[in-house]
């Protein structure tokens, strides 16, 4: 006890002393906070920060030195700056709803590791701060930048959001959505997830429209790949296959442990090889299976290497694989749309009815969500796939002839509409279909499209499915069981 009345004594002989001690310790800790702040843009630009820390397993440096002037590795090319929406109307409730669909939009775009977002604390200082989108995308450090209004009519809201490329000073995507306000969390929910959904495949469509307007020898690893992908999402044709898998045969000689190089030439591999365009189908298979374990060795979490694991292991005859790889990315990020695209397709071709069901739910909601998606096409495509299993024929038709009107280089369309057309007992429009493939591409004959169809399925019930017409009316003569 007289230990604490000397403590209480000596605190009080020395208030002074350590009030100013406490004043020093707070002003130091503002000074650090504002030099933080100031300074944090200033390194980024100067220093690259790994967009997720499976970069440091994939070990991507660009330094050949034969391939003259490389574009920086800036993480810039991957962020977004979410601004606080603004509330266009006087009512103070709007103005939570607001911070509500813009803090669920930060939330979800988080939890996709290859997209750096800013913090909810910066994107509202940076909104609050009366700076331009250029200047906050700048303050921020990020490439795109998601803004948004949100304007309240009767018992329903109408929120507006832009995607804007600061580097190009263009608006690349903007969409309004009007919701009524029966339940309010339920209406941010669904607003946020609808713009998260179209907004991370238009970012994927404007990083590969990027890096196709820089010259080869300026592209590093990372930009070949993105051109790539350009080549898969606009231009699907055999030449433009034959192009991407050189882009990503040059992302590995740049840099040999680079796992979204190594997943991506595994797809279109296995493109060759259900084209029928394949010098050596046995070895395209080997280099195939080679490509995509290394990937996934090397980066076993990194979304896009789940998702074209989940590509390459179907079309290996792997379907198990797939299914659990593209579980694995969705769960990971549940509004990626690309994945839960690759799921469907899974479903379709190997999981029976029970998961045609599946797929067309998954489709059904991808489009609910973003109708205008890059991958559209192939959605469609996936959907035509899931009807045929169900055996709903004029539907499979129509879903195959929509995709094909968006993306007429997938041929797989034609074989699938044939397939419906013998089921219906129209052998010569089925005949005309068979034609449109062969003068594309004289290898991808109904044979081959069957032994293909029989290397991924997972039974005579789906097999029978996706070629029973086609083998009814003749023509498919392969006798393989």
């Amino acid at each position: 006890m007289e230990t604490l009345h000397q403590l209480v004594k000596w605190l009080s002989d020395n208030e002074s002393a350590l009030s100013a001690l406490a004043a020093i310790a707070v002003i130091a800790g503002i000074l650090y906070g504002a030099l933080r702040y100031v300074l944090t843009p200033l390194l980024k630009r100067n220093i690259s920060k790994p967009e997720n820390s499976l970069d440091l397993v994939e070990k991507v440096i660009a330094k050949p030195a034969t391939r003259g002037l490389k574009m920086p590795r800036d993480d810039r090319r991957f962020s977004i700056a979410v601004m606080l929406f603004e509330s266009l109307s006087r009512n103070p409730d709007d103005e939570f709803i607001a911070a509500g669909i813009t803090s669920e939009i930060i939330v979800h775009v988080t939890m996709v590791p290859t997209i750096r977002v800013s913090s909810r604390l910066s994107s509202y200082s940076a909104r609050t701060s009366g700076d331009s989108l250029s200047e906050m995308a700048e303050q921020l450090n990020a490439k795109f930048v998601l803004s948004g209004k949100l304007q309240r009519v009767g018992d329903r809201i109408q929120v507006t959001a832009q995607l804007t490329d600061i580097d190009t000073e263009t608006e690349i995507w903007a969409k309004t959505y009007k919701r009524d306000m029966q339940d309010v969390f339920e209406v941010q929910h669904d607003i946020a997830r609808c713009i998260v959904g179209t907004v991370l495949g238009e970012v994927k469509f404007a990083q590969t429209s990027f890096a196709e307007e820089i010259p080869d020898h300026q592209l590093d690893s990372w930009g070949l790949v993105q051109k790539a992908y350009h080549f898969w999402l606009t231009a699907f044709s055999q030449k433009g296959v034959e192009d991407a898998s050189n882009y990503l045969k040059q992302a590995i000689t740049i840099s040999p442990d680079y796992a979204r190089a190594h997943a991506a030439l595994a797809v279109l591999l296995t493109q060759q090889l259900i084209a029928g365009t394949s010098n050596d189908y046995d070895q395209c298979i080997i280099d195939a299976r080679r490509h995509i374990e290394k990937a996934y060795r090397l980066a076993p979490s990194n979304i896009e290497v789940l998702e074209n694991a989940g590509i390459a292991w179907l079309h290996l005859g792997e379907a198990r694989r797939a299914t659990l790889a593209l579980r694995s990315a969705i769960k990971i990020a549940p509004l990626n749309l690309i994945a839960r695209g690759y799921l469907a397709l899974v479903l379709a071709a190997s999981g029976g009815e029970t998961g045609a069901n599946e797929a067309i739910d998954i489709l059904d909601q991808n489009f609910k969500t973003a109708p205008k998606h890059p991958s559209a096409p192939y959605w469609n495509y996936f959907r035509a796939l899931a009807e045929q299993r169900l055996g709903n024929q004029e539907a499979a038709i129509e879903y195959a002839e929509l995709s094909l009107a968006e993306q007429p280089g997938w041929l797989h369309n034609h074989l699938l509409i044939a397939n419906s057309k013998c089921v219906l007992g129209d052998k010569q429009s089925a005949q005309s279909s068979l034609d449109s493939v062969c003068s594309v591409n004289p290898y991808l004959t109904a044979d081959f499209y069957y032994r293909q169809l029989f290397n991924e399925t997972s039974g005579p019930e789906d097999i029978n499915a996706f070629t029973g017409g086609l083998k009814k009316h003749g023509f498919i003569k392969s006798d393989e069981q």
